[in-house]
């Protein structure tokens, strides 16, 4: 029985395509899955392409599988694996025996069974995935390996923003059938999944290449009515698909988490027109207003680019005054680097390093400061938390808005949903302790 190791870089729509890999390889009972800092024959690295820092670290992990085990086969598989079989420049990857599109995840079993050592070209298993118009899933989970488990929807994007790779490397906009859905739910929350995040590229997407007159918001609804779900989270969603109707019909689905984490990208009007997005700043401050109308104190979260194509210090100004206006309960900052097969990749820009810092440090300090804000409202408040992780003689767990709950207690039990009483703050999270009598 051969050792796989798995690491996974990027987003949780590739966290759950290493779980379902790793299902599939343990079905077929020939392989192990082992830690990746174990010394394994075969190590995967799920990659991300998103921006450059994430394919570095891509190239740094084959590095760190070969020195390892220098005897071992390593596959490229994922956003990476797509980026390089584009610009068909293989000679660099001297630490990698296959390459593994996307799509080909699901083949995964196949692919290696079928893998000869002795070749010596590197074995690339991808086709062009802007010709995949079906989504395509071989297996499914059957159970959940946290308490907290992703559900995968959908895959691939058709907004093909000016800075972002990821339609290239995931393709167009495809929609999981909605029963496959429904039965994948059913059977990770009865093996003890308390919580189910509904994740993929573009959520807000979903349904648009179906016959059927269905939306993610039905997803949402179907899910809500399986009874051993508790709690329904959602992933990373676009600021149009936030529609007064859709709003007033998240506010009808009672185990629907009010934690929205919201894809902005910018907060200057002019700047997201140049980034091909197609929504002003005023809209994103709008629609948050009306979730907040809607929801009691809903955590309202996002990702920021800072430093894209030609950004005014007027541009940033306008980022930074819309952020304090909206105090984000947590805020990502990412400094914009290009990625080829963009539009953003040939622009000449006047925006230099130094701008990037000094703006990334401004943002970043203004997220910290707005999120400390938003925990300390929750200071002598009891709320309730589902403890997910167990660290260090510490239990850690999240309330249903997304405040991180760090606390210890003889009564404090991993998978269960509890009332703690939030008594200080620490970093980023709130401590917590057992009710007091």
């Amino acid at each position: 029985m051969k050792k796989v190791a798995f690491c996974t870089l990027g987003c949780k729509v590739n966290q759950y395509e290493t779980d379902l890999m790793e299902k599939m390889l343990k079905e077929s009972k020939k392989y192990e899955i082992v830690s990746f800092s174990d010394k394994a024959d075969i190590y995967v690295i799920n990659s991300c392409s998103v921006t450059n820092l994430a394919t570095r670290k891509s190239r740094q992990f084959l590095s760190k599988a070969k020195k390892i085990n220098k005897n071992a086969t390593i596959v490229l598989a994922g956003c990476y694996a797509e980026e390089i079989s584009k610009s068909k420049n293989y000679e660099f990857l001297t630490n990698v025996d296959i390459i593994v599109g996307n799509e080909e995840k699901n083949d995964i079993v196949s692919i290696l069974d079928n893998y000869k050592k002795e070749e010596k070209n590197v074995q690339i298993k991808l086709k062009d995935i802007s010709k995949v118009k079906k989504y395509y899933q071989l297996s499914s989970l059957d159970k959940g390996r946290n308490i907290r488990e992703q559900i995968k929807i959908e895959d691939g994007c058709n907004n093909f923003c000016s800075y972002c790779i990821i339609p290239y490397t995931r393709g167009r906009v495809r929609s999981r059938d909605l029963d496959d859905i429904l039965n994948e739910v059913i059977t990770v929350t009865k093996n003890n999944v308390k919580e189910i995040v509904i994740v993929g590229i573009e959520i807000a997407s979903y349904g648009q290449d179906l016959e059927s007159d269905l939306s993610l918001i039905d997803v949402l609804e179907q899910v809500n009515e399986i009874e051993s779900v508790e709690r329904i989270r959602l992933g990373s969603i676009e600021p149009r698909w936030l529609t007064d109707e859709n709003i007033a019909r998240l506010a009808k689905i009672p185990k629907l988490c009010h934690h929205f984490h919201i894809s902005i990208q910018s907060l200057s009007t002019t700047v997201l027109k140049r980034m091909n997005r197609k929504y002003t700043a005023q809209f994103v401050i709008d629609r948050i207003n009306k979730l907040r109308e809607t929801f009691e104190s809903p955590g309202i979260t996002t990702d920021l680019i800072v430093g894209f194509i030609n950004e005014t210090d007027e541009e940033f100004k306008e980022t930074l005054e819309n952020v304090k206006k909206i105090q984000f309960s947590d805020l990502h900052v990412f400094r914009f680097s290009k990625r080829k097969m963009t539009a953003a990749y040939s622009m000449k820009t006047t925006v230099t390093d130094e701008d990037l810092d000094k703006r990334s440090k401004i943002l970043i300090d203004q997220g910290k400061k707005d999120q400390y804000e938003f925990l300390s409202k929750y200071l002598g408040t009891t709320q309730k938390v589902l403890i997910d992780e167990e660290k260090n003689g510490y239990y850690y767990g999240y309330t249903d808005n997304y405040l991180k709950v760090k606390c210890k207690g003889l009564n404090i039990k991993w998978g269960w949903v509890q009332d703690l009483e939030l008594i200080s703050i620490e970093g980023n999270c709130l401590i917590g302790r057992e009710p007091q009598k």
